[in-house]
């Protein structure tokens, strides 16, 4: 049997960034410095953020798999 894995803290789709912890927030920065210096369209870095996100996912659930199986 599969455990059920948290992928979110419950919170509302809309989050304000004094909500985030400050590793959350310095992350946030991060990536919106890389996604500016690219210089790619929206359009490029949407695919490019939602395709990370789906291999981060996929990753979470591939490690829970893994520990389960120990």
């Amino acid at each position: 049997m599969l455990k059920k894995i948290q992928l979110s803290d419950g919170m509302p789709v809309s989050i304000s960034k004094n909500e985030l912890k400050s590793e959350t927030s310095n992350l946030l920065c991060d990536i919106k410095a890389l996604c500016a210096k690219s210089g790619l369209s929206y359009v490029e870095v949407n695919k490019a953020l939602h395709l990370a996100d789906e291999e981060l996912y996929r990753f979470v659930v591939n490690s829970s798999i893994q520990v389960q199986s120990k």
